[in-house]
């Protein structure tokens, strides 16, 4: 049996992100049989119901509140750890910018909505996306600050993170990378506007 904590949960996680066994088991460099295995193994044990639904999105289907305390454990442990691992994702044309500096989950982006998502369950730390505009402040997303980067003919990218999260200095050195990147970005594009 794999370790809830440190193997099992981290493969909940990202089906959750990349509904696909295959591309969990290239991410975590094991094979697709054991994917498979680890997530009922741990399901089962937690009575998490979690399975891949009609909509093609693995998520769990009751004991909502252990999940999200262990997620907040995980958290911790992958940004605390040495060296940390934020779990992030470039999206659109944010991908396109920080294609030299791959994120450490593989390019799975999709509805904002579902990644703000992800951000909420503690499954993802930081994504950078591509918004028609920044959402407006209130008390719907307080959780989640959204930091503006870049406005161009496709929209605004923005960075958005939890807000208990803003302090957190591996995330911080991370937004720095972030805005570092798109700085170099803006100087080939000089039709663009920096918005950070």
């Amino acid at each position: 049996m794999a370790d809830i904590l440190l193997d099992g949960l981290p493969v909940l996680d990202l089906l959750e992100i990349t509904p696909s066994t295959s591309t969990v088991a290239q991410i975590t460099q094991r094979d697709q049989s054991s994917i498979s295995r680890i997530y009922r193994q741990v399901s089962r044990r937690l009575g998490l119901e979690f399975r891949k639904h009609t909509d093609g999105r693995y998520r769990a289907g009751s004991n909502q509140a252990l999940l999200e305390g262990l997620r907040l454990s995980s958290q911790w442990l992958r940004l605390q750890s040495d060296p940390a691992e934020p779990r992030w994702l470039a999206c659109s044309h944010a991908g396109q910018v920080m294609a030299t500096h791959q994120p450490t989950v593989v390019q799975c982006c999709g509805d904002p909505q579902r990644l703000e998502s992800l951000i909420r369950e503690r499954v993802l730390d930081l994504v950078v996306l591509t918004k028609a505009e920044p959402s407006p402040a209130n008390s719907a997303t307080a959780w989640m600050e959204e930091l503006p980067l870049l406005r161009h003919p496709g929209g605004v990218d923005v960075i958005a993170l939890r807000t208990d999260l803003q302090e957190q200095p591996v995330l911080q050195e991370l937004i720095t990378t972030i805005r570092r990147h798109y700085r170099q970005h803006l100087q080939q594009h000089q039709n663009l506007k920096w918005l950070g």
